[in-house]
C-alpha cells in the first residue's frame, strides 16, 4: 500500500477501491492518484475527488456513527503515527461521545464548516454560520500559528470571525497558539488547541 510522504500514514481508498487524493492524517494532497490493483480495469471511476468531497468523506469516517466500532482493531486506531506530530485541536464530541482531535503536520492546514457541522447540526445550530474555511493552522519550527484571512490554503478571512481567547484575530495575521488556548469558531462552537 501506498504510504503518505510527508507523515507515513497509510493511502486510504474511497468505497469503490480508489485512492483518495488527500492523506488522511496530515492533509497531505498526493500529486497522482495510482489505480488499486484490486480494482478492475472494466470500472471507470475518477481519479480524484474535490476537496469538498474528500472533506465530507474524510468526517464520516474520523466521526464514527454511535455504537460503531473502530475498523482498525488492536493496532491504536488511525492517529498512531499522527500523535507525535506536537499539536492539535480538540473539537467536543456529539452527544457526549468525547472529543475528536485535528492533528497539525508542518504544512498549513485549514479547519471550517465540514470539520464540524455534525456537531453543530446535533446541537441545533446551523453549520452555515462557519466558514467552509474558518481559520488556518501551521507550524513553524516548534511553533504553532492561527490565522483568519487570506493565507497560502484560505482565500479570505472567516465570514463569522475567529477568537483565540476571547480576542477576535480576524484579519491580524498569524497569532501564537500555547497548550490550553480556546478558539472561538464563529460565535457557536468552541475548541480547545493542545501540544501532545
Amino acid at each position: 500500500m501506498e504510504k503518505c510522504p510527508q507523515c507515513g500514514t497509510d493511502r486510504q481508498q474511497d468505497e469503490q477501491g480508489q485512492y483518495l487524493g488527500f492523506c488522511d492524517g496530515c492533509g497531505h494532497k498526493f500529486t497522482t492518484t495510482p489505480k488499486p490493483q484490486s480494482q478492475p480495469e472494466s470500472q471507470s471511476q475518477p481519479e480524484s475527488q474535490s476537496l469538498e468531497e474528500y472533506e465530507k468523506d474524510y468526517v464520516a469516517r474520523v466521526i464514527p456513527d454511535e455504537g460503531e466500532t473502530d475498523a482498525g482493531g488492536d493496532d491504536g486506531g488511525d492517529t498512531g503515527g499522527v500523535e507525535s506530530a506536537g499539536g492539535a485541536i480538540w473539537i467536543p464530541g456529539q452527544d457526549n461521545a468525547g472529543e475528536q482531535p485535528i492533528y497539525f503536520e508542518d504544512n498549513p492546514k485549514t479547519v471550517g464548516r465540514t470539520d464540524v457541522s455534525e456537531l453543530l447540526k446535533s446541537r441545533g445550530n446551523d453549520p452555515l454560520q462557519v466558514s467552509r474555511k474558518q481559520f488556518t493552522i501551521s507550524k513553524e519550527s516548534d511553533t504553532y500559528y492561527i490565522e483568519d484571512g487570506k493565507t497560502s490554503v484560505q482565500d479570505n478571512p472567516s465570514g463569522n470571525h475567529t477568537t483565540v481567547n476571547g480576542k477576535d484575530i480576524t484579519g491580524k495575521g498569524k497569532v501564537e497558539l500555547n497548550d490550553g488556548d480556546t478558539i472561538g469558531v464563529a460565535t457557536v462552537l468552541d475548541v480547545t488547541f493542545r501540544m501532545s
